[in-house]
């Protein structure tokens, strides 16, 4: 065999097993990271981040924060999300108008609309926690598949954080896996 192909043939099959492990490390990891309901320690603040609106992803997470808030109601939620080019409204006026036509008082949904990414909505969100006076114990809302990143970049801005983890879009999950993968590797070298 030619060696420049079998180099070619070893690195393809080390960055396979290379993704793999990540991928099973964020798996592993972001279920190890969610809050214990049986727990007397519960942050009664959660970070719901957001994501592109009238999608898949955002619909599940804005349920999975309106089922925690309606089973602890002393916790507040921070809607968290800028506004995309391409949609009508911040990502945080629209989880919140999400979670009200939930059931969920709009005066437990403080927003955060300026942010683009994740590390903009953690850092926004640090600051808006501040001004609030609340402890920065938090339960931060997201895809399953974001998880990890997400405590990972929250724990770098300060924050004690837990994850609770909504459903993820079937119809793109390895998209959305292999995309987080890179991510997380980017985080970590930066």
């Amino acid at each position: 065999m030619n060696p420049v192909i079998l180099i070619i043939y070893l690195l393809f099959i080390a960055i396979v097993f290379a993704f793999s492990v990540a991928t099973g490390a964020m798996l592993y990891a972001a279920r190890r990271l969610t809050p214990d309901p049986a727990s007397a320690h519960l942050p009664d603040t959660l970070i719901l981040l957001g994501c592109k609106t009238r999608t898949p992803s955002i619909e599940g997470r804005i349920r999975t924060a309106a089922s925690w808030l309606k089973a602890h109601p002393k916790s507040i939620c921070i809607c968290s999300g800028g506004q995309g080019e391409d949609e009508e409204t911040s990502e945080a006026r629209y989880m919140k108008e999400g979670l009200s036509a939930l059931g969920i008082d709009w005066k437990r949904l403080p927003m955060e609309g300026h942010s683009k990414n994740t590390r903009e909505n953690l850092a926004f969100s640090h600051r808006l926690i501040a001004s609030l006076a609340r402890s920065e114990s938090v339960i931060l809302v997201t895809s399953a598949f974001h998880c990890y990143r997400a405590v990972y970049l929250g724990r770098k801005e300060g924050l004690s954080c837990l994850a609770l983890p909504a459903p993820n879009p079937k119809r793109s999950f390895l998209l959305f896996y292999l995309r987080e993968v890179i991510a997380i590797w980017a985080c970590w070298l930066s």
